[in-house]
């Protein structure tokens, strides 16, 4: 298999670096740079609402990947030699922004070789639920963009068979077999449903091109099964992980100096557990849970149920002052598309940034499955109780991603701007709204709403460890189901689904560091300016879109 590693020191980049003009300005650079992430990432520009990319999926050969890493090298170098005393703190946020954007193409292709270790970077890019899920655009457009992705799937399937290597982490290969399943029944069902209101044409030769499509994704899960042989080979390892954490966060400090940050959150809301567990007037940890998990939802009231929790919690964020809600968009509960429910339970798909339309966020929340026993789905469904799905709101709608991304439609004024989003800051901060909601009266003291606050505190405490732990101690992926279920004491079920997500969803980690940086420089800016209120620091720290976490203490005061 090609390695791309060589690209740093081409001879051609260093050729091309020593002609930019010293006067090039960011505004300059900013189209260049951006359109190459798109191209790379097509999938992305549809998500921020930039529908010139649909129905497009990324050029994944060897030869356009060295071309791309190239490219990348090239204009992160003309980045760094902007000069940055005249474009002013919005400006430099921008700059570190774009060169983290490049950062995280280069990470991925030259360290980690996705392309060639990761089917499951392949098999994300097959859903069609950017195009049928919103109504962005009238329908027949959308499915004329279907029929584009369709088309593109048997090419790009080809790519990935050439590049991935023969033998993949077993983790790897199950979960992209199941996000496969998922996709194929997203084609027949919703993806269908939606085609059958498009014109006569456009509907056949949707019909035509899902058949082409669904040979090529059955062709390839045949090929992961027969031609790939597998192992236990998923981690990362330490050196990796280290790049990771400044390429993503500006982190300077040792894998295990950040460690010690998460297990000692962990330690922290382990105490505050068992507080809580005594106020409850349970007599043990199971019977707390017990209290909790036995009040859930029907499998046929999930979606409504859940969709009740968001009044109040609207209504308690406007009333209490909180942070602001700057548009009137709608957000939908919705049940998650089939291509997900492989490794989310919730999930926020909110407008993009760019989109002209008025379009609503959509909530994903994972039903049952009418294939699960009734054990399975009994489980599932106190996983989902009525306490959970309270919090799980505050996290993706109220205060959390939903109006995160209010905030960078509303207020973003630089592409760039509207394109970063780092996965500390985006988890960071839907995660620590949930304590902070807690803190400022949500609940009124209810301690079953503070144990499942705990309980989610704990399992991101739990994905933070058990993904440093497995990507650079060797943990084991039964290890860390074990350690998931004792710390954040969940049933079988769900802790393997978590466990087998840090084996390829590496960044994971990123919630319980986003909260915690986030604290750090609410408490700077408190000290800073003692007469803030709460409203004031989250408006300040959301004006930023997205940041690295390691650097937020800085950029709210900047």
């Amino acid at each position: 298999m090609l390695l791309i590693h060589e690209a740093h020191t081409l001879q051609w980049s260093t050729y091309l670096i020593s002609q930019v003009s010293p006067l090039e300005t960011l505004e300059n650079l900013e189209d260049a740079v951006l359109s190459h992430i798109f191209n790379m990432s097509p999938r992305y520009a549809v998500f921020l609402g930039l529908h010139d990319y649909d129905g497009r999926l990324p050029d994944y050969s060897i030869s356009n990947l060295k071309s791309w890493v190239e490219k990348a090298v090239e204009l992160k170098n003309r980045l760094g030699r902007i000069e940055t005393a005249s474009i002013g703190s919005r400006g430099k946020l921008d700059l570190l922004c774009m060169e983290l954007l490049l950062e995280d193409g280069l990470f991925e292709i030259t360290e980690l070789e996705s392309h060639a270790t990761r089917p499951v970077g392949y098999v994300y890019q097959l859903g069609v639920t950017p195009y049928i899920s919103k109504e962005y655009a009238p329908v027949e457009e959308r499915i004329q963009a279907v029929n584009r992705h369709l088309a593109n799937i048997p090419t790009f399937l080809n790519q990935a068979e050439e590049n991935l290597n023969r033998t993949l982490a077993e983790q790897f290969v199950k979960i992209s077999s199941m996000m496969l399943q998922g996709t194929i029944q997203e084609f027949t069902k919703d993806a269908s449903e939606e085609a059958a209101k498009s014109s006569y044409s456009t509907r056949d030769e949707f019909e035509k091109l899902r058949g082409v499509a669904t040979e090529a994704i059955n062709n390839f899960l045949t090929a992961l099964k027969e031609k790939h042989t597998t192992n236990m080979d998923f981690a990362m390892g330490r050196a990796k992980f280290q790049k990771l954490l400044w390429a993503s966060d500006r982190i300077t400090e040792t894998v295990e100096e950040v460690l010690t940050l998460g297990t000692n959150d962990l330690e922290s809301n382990l105490g505050m557990l068992d507080e809580t567990v005594k106020k409850m007037g349970a007599g043990s940890l199971t019977e707390a849970f017990d209290q909790v998990r036995r009040n859930h939802p029907s499998a046929e009231s999930l979606i409504p149920d859940t969709a009740a929790t968001l009044d109040g919690l609207e209504s308690f964020i406007r009333e209490k002052d909180i942070v602001s809600i700057p548009l009137d968009t709608k957000c939908k509960v919705v049940p998650t598309p089939l291509p997900m429910r492989a490794f989310a339970s919730a999930a926020m798909n909110f407008p993009g940034p760019f989109e002209k339309a008025d379009v609503e966020g959509h909530y994903y929340v994972t039903p049952t499955e009418d294939d699960w026993d009734e054990k399975k789905k009994e489980e599932w469904l106190r996983y989902l109780n009525y306490s959970s799905l309270k919090n799980i709101s505050a996290h993706e709608v109220y205060p959390g991603h939903f109006v995160h991304g209010l905030h960078v439609k509303a207020f973003a004024k630089t592409k760039t701007g509207k394109s970063y989003f780092n996965y500390g800051f985006t988890e960071g901060w839907a995660h620590y709204t949930e304590e902070m909601m807690l803190e400022a009266g949500y609940g009124n003291g209810d301690p079953a709403l503070r144990l499942v606050q705990l309980e989610d505190a704990l399992l991101r405490d739990c994905r933070f460890i058990v993904s440093f732990k497995m990507h650079t101690q060797g943990m084991s992926l039964e290890d860390a189901k074990k350690f998931i279920m004792e710390n954040a004491k969940l049933e079988e079920l769900p802790a393997e689904r978590e466990a087998i997500r840090g084996t390829f969803d590496h960044g994971y980690y990123s919630y319980t560091l986003g909260k915690l940086f986030i604290k750090k420089a609410r408490q700077k800016y408190y000290e800073t300016y003692p007469n803030a209120t709460l409203r004031t620091f989250h408006d300040r720290l959301l004006s930023l879109g997205s940041a690295p976490s390691g650097m937020l203490d800085s950029l709210v005061l900047s």
